[in-house]
């Protein structure tokens, strides 16, 4: 599913107080030149002053077009409003410089930092990626008085959270950090990504809730419209992220559950009716004895074999329980 161009979107929500907190694009010189040949026709003898009095020198302007810097959105907007006004433009030409901008450049970042990839479609990797996030992850803006803006995944698994970091490398172009947490009750692995242009994506193009997500789950408005085989990977992150599946003497059964004190989580509803859907038979959210949690589940060979089939799995210890299921 193609995504709609987010550029103006994420201009607007994100805050700037100083040039250190503006999310910057890459590789658009031949933009910005069109922009000041168009200016500098029509304001020949009074380019340097209209640019001076919005806060933009002539060498700041020559290392973009130059693409020696990337630029920020908001000195963009602010530019592109001039051109549109000096240069009397349409809305519809303005509009097509923002979709020339979304589709050419060629990175973003945080005021010349890290340089990363934003997605331009929701693919299978991201909807995987998705649930993931949903599941075990959290944005986080602040630490003390820093401006953080990070993503944090957590898993049990060191194997499956190296995995996770492949995938945001393959998607954002980028690699997180990843930390060992311990406590009384066990331990367990974090990746952090810190990454302004990453983390407004997250929060303000996919819709996806900021801070720590209990009881609360729910299925993004994103994944709903989103094509099937994207729905499937969202359930796959899923169950990855909140899933089981093992045998005993009874025989073999697959679950996914979410704590929620008096009614399902929509997200356990959404999947057991996907899955009905396309085959799959888990059993209605039910709730735990003596516990605020519920699940769906099934104690059936073939419907853990098409589970398999349809959804698959990334978890290295839950791929190898799936083939011992599936050869007996």
């Amino acid at each position: 599913m193609k995504l709609d161009n987010y550029l103006l979107v994420i201009n607007e929500k994100n805050e700037v107080n100083n040039y250190k907190e503006d999310i910057c694009v890459y590789g658009i010189g031949k933009i910005i030149q069109l922009i000041y040949e168009d200016l500098k026709n029509q304001k020949s003898r009074e380019i340097i002053k209209l640019l001076e009095s919005l806060g933009i020198k002539y060498q700041t302007l020559y290392s973009w077009k130059t693409e020696q810097n990337p630029i920020a959105l908001s000195k963009l907007n602010t530019l592109l409003l001039l051109w549109k006004k000096e240069c009397k433009k349409t809305k519809e030409e303005s509009d097509r410089i923002w979709e020339r901008v979304y589709f050419e450049n060629k990175g973003y970042s945080q005021n010349s930092q890290r340089k990363i990839l934003l997605p331009r479609e929701l693919n299978e990797k991201m909807g995987y990626l998705i649930w993931f996030f949903q599941g075990d992850g959290h944005l986080k803006k602040e630490r003390r008085f820093l401006q953080e803006n990070s993503l944090y995944f957590y898993e049990g698994n060191l194997e499956m959270i190296t995995e996770l970091n492949k995938l945001i490398e393959e998607i954002f172009a980028t690699k997180g950090n990843v930390y060992e947490g311990k406590n009384k009750r066990g331990h367990w692995y974090v990746l952090r990504i810190c990454s302004k242009p990453i983390y407004f994506f997250f929060r303000e193009i996919l819709g996806l809730q900021s801070g720590r997500k209990t009881r609360n789950v729910g299925v993004p408005k994103i994944i709903k419209k989103s094509e099937l085989s994207v729905q499937f990977a969202f359930i796959r992150g899923f169950f990855d992220a909140e899933g089981t599946i093992g045998e005993n003497n009874k025989g073999p059964w697959l679950e996914m559950g979410q704590a929620s004190k008096d009614f399902p989580c929509e997200i356990l509803i959404w999947i057991q009716k996907k899955l009905k859907e396309n085959g799959i038979n888990l059993s209605i959210p039910k709730r735990t004895k003596n516990q605020e949690f519920f699940r769906i589940r099934t104690a059936k060979r073939e419907s853990i074999k098409r589970f398999f089939e349809i959804i698959s799995s990334n978890h290295p210890n839950k791929i190898k329980k799936f083939n011992n299921i599936i050869k007996r």
